[in-house]
């Protein structure tokens, strides 16, 4: 993984171009929150959406949608369940410790993502594929 130092411009549209796995993150960097956190972009076949959850205990997450058109579910421990349609551009605040799921619209999306790096729980629908994430 090669980092991404302060100070330094990328373009996005070309990172991702460049990504030869999808469903792969590539990391940009890192920056101090609470803790560590990360940033990265991320490219996510519609295949791989749907029943795959996560939930972030050492932070907030932030998803931008830079291409396709998807569905965030995001589940809170206390509440209803509450969607979210995003298109490019879109940005999503996702809270500490509030489960979440996605499911892409179009063949593929294509996201920016800060989140934290400790704390992480990643669980599937079907408990066959828990063993696949495929997520940072």
């Amino acid at each position: 993984m090669s980092a991404i130092q302060t100070g330094t411009s990328f373009h996005i549209a070309t990172t991702l171009a460049n990504m030869a796995e999808r469903a792969q993150p590539h990391v940009l960097g890192d920056y101090a929150v609470d803790g560590k956190a990360m940033l990265g972009v991320i490219r996510i076949p519609r295949e791989r959406t749907g029943g795959f959850w996560e939930r972030h205990d050492g932070g907030d997450e932030i998803l931008v949608l830079l291409e396709g058109r998807c569905t965030m579910t995001l589940r809170p421990s206390e509440g209803p369940e509450k969607s979210h349609e995003l298109g490019p551009g879109d940005a999503l605040l996702i809270p500490k410790g509030v489960a979440h799921s996605g499911k892409a619209h179009t063949p593929e999306v294509r996201v920016l993502f800060i989140t934290p790096r400790e704390g992480n729980v990643e669980w599937h629908d079907d408990p066959a594929r828990n063993n696949v994430t495929g997520h940072p």
